[in-house]
This record gives structure tokens, C-alpha cells and sequence, in this order.
């Protein structure tokens, strides 16, 4: 299986077994809690869904995977949802074939709202395979499902990972970015398995983490990170992925080194 990082932009490509887009954290609604707290913004959500669509007909996708977080207001459902998130996802379903969503940590009674216009999955993960590799979708709130330890790469959103970089006259920027990630693959089966096993599986397991697609929200700093307290999501905070020896990738795909080797930066 070919996975693609699409340049420039927080997205994936797979081209088998069906043409497929990804994107994570999406947030639609985002614009309502910054309302609530003084900062007036205009609408970005449709901003949003129509950068989508522009990236499924460029790419030619037959399907749009969305990695979890395609709303934002948790608990429950701000005014913005319910008044366009089905309107958006209708406009979306007019350039692709299928939109399956991988539930995430603020998508709680989405199904309220969209109803059977997108195939959900289950909310730790599913796989993909195309009869060479398995690809390993999950959102990153939770544990992936044990079935996914036999992917060959995982791939997750939820951290919104950023590095930040402070400039000579004292400013820092954040920038998103993709994180590469290894461990031993018995180590997730046995964390998963919650108990020792005679059958333990060989080799490494690639971990993709994806940058959000939402640019307006924070994400997590990584190169300025206290050793796991600030990580999203259990997979990270158990330690099984070394975030200091994870390889760092900006948009346009320059490569940035491993994370220990941005910490000054910070």
C-alpha cells in the first residue's frame, strides 16, 4: 500500500484498494467557543469544508476517511453544528462516493445530526489493506483495537502536533507537523492483551501522527513537551513511542530531525 503526504497540506492519499483522502481534526464549530469568549471570528468551518472538497477533486478521491474530531463542542452540540454540519457533509458527499468517520473524543451524538450520510467506524480503529500492507486507522482518544497491532503502519490525529520555534528577537512561531514514530510490536500487543502472552509478535510498528487540519486550534508543541504529561491520548502517554527519537516533518515536507534535536529551539 502507496501512502502519500500530500504536500503542503495536513492530508493523506492511499490509491488501493479504494482512492481514499484523510484528514484529522477538522473541528467544525470551533468558531462558537472563541465566541463565547470575546474573540470575534468570522466563519471558518465552511472555509474548511470547501478546502476539503478542492482536495478531493484534485486528487480524484472515491472516499474521504476523517480520523476523528469532525465537530468541536464537547460535551454536547453548539448552535453551529446543528445548524450546518449536515449541510456541510451533503456538500461534501457531491465529490466523493463515500465519508467515513472514525469517531473522536468530540463527536459524542453526531450521529444525531448526520444520521446514515457517513459510514462510522468503530471508534478504535479499523483497518485498510489492499493484499500487500494493512493500514491502521484510529483517532488517538482511546486504545486502537487490538486487530490494528497486526497493521503495518498506524496512523492517528487527536495530538495536533506542533514544533515551536522561538526567533532571534525573542517571538516563537508554531508550525504543524507529521511525526514518525516506532516501537516493538509486542509491546503494543501486550499492553493492548493486558497480560503476557506465549505468542508474541516480531519487528517494529510505524506510528503516523497527523497534524490537524484546523489550523486555527492549538496543538501540542512537541519539541517543549514535559516528558508525557502534555500528550493527547493514552498510546502516547504510556511511553511505548518515544516522542524524543520521533522524526519531524513540516507540510511541505522538510524534514526537521528528531524531536530531541528541536528542544533548543523551543
Amino acid at each position: 500500500m502507496v501512502l502519500f503526504r500530500i504536500p503542503e497540506v495536513p492530508a493523506l492519499l492511499i490509491e488501493r484498494p479504494i482512492k481514499s483522502l484523510i484528514v484529522s481534526d477538522v473541528h467544525v464549530g470551533f468558531e462558537e467557543e472563541l465566541h463565547e469568549v470575546g474573540f470575534r471570528v468570522p466563519s471558518q468551518s465552511w472555509k474548511l469544508v470547501e478546502e476539503i472538497k478542492q482536495l478531493i477533486e484534485k486528487t480524484k478521491a472515491k472516499r474521504l476517511i476523517i480520523l476523528g474530531d469532525l465537530k468541536h463542542k464537547v460535551p454536547g452540540t453548539s448552535k453551529i453544528e446543528w445548524r450546518y454540519l449536515s449541510s456541510m457533509v451533503e456538500e461534501v458527499r457531491r465529490v466523493v462516493e463515500e465519508i467515513v468517520l472514525v469517531p473522536g473524543n468530540h463527536d459524542a451524538g453526531i450521529g444525531k445530526i448526520l444520521g446514515n450520510s457517513v459510514t462510522y467506524a468503530p471508534s478504535r480503529g479499523f483497518i485498510i489493506e489492499d493484499g500487500e500492507r494493512k493500514l491502521g486507522l484510529f483517532h488517538g482518544h482511546t486504545w486502537p483495537s487490538l486487530s490494528l497491532s497486526n497493521a503495518d503502519i498506524l496512523v492517528m490525529g487527536h495530538m495536533h502536533p506542533v514544533v515551536r520555534l522561538r526567533a532571534e528577537l525573542g517571538y516563537t512561531i508554531r508550525k504543524r507537523v507529521w511525526l514518525n514514530l516506532e516501537t516493538e510490536r509486542a509491546s503494543l500487543v501486550r499492553r493492548l492483551k493486558h497480560q503476557r502472552s506465549s505468542k508474541v509478535p516480531k519487528g517494529r510498528l510505524s506510528l503516523l501522527v497527523m497534524p490537524s487540519f484546523n489550523d486555527f486550534l492549538s496543538g501540542v508543541a512537541v519539541n517543549a513537551v514535559s516528558e508525557g504529561r502534555e500528550l493527547l491520548g493514552p498510546v502516547m502517554k504510556s511511553g511505548l513511542f518515544d516522542l524524543s527519537k520521533a522524526e519531524v516533518y513540516m507540510l511541505d515536507g522538510t524534514h526537521l530531525g528528531k524531536v530531541s534535536d528541536l528542544r533548543e529551539f523551543a
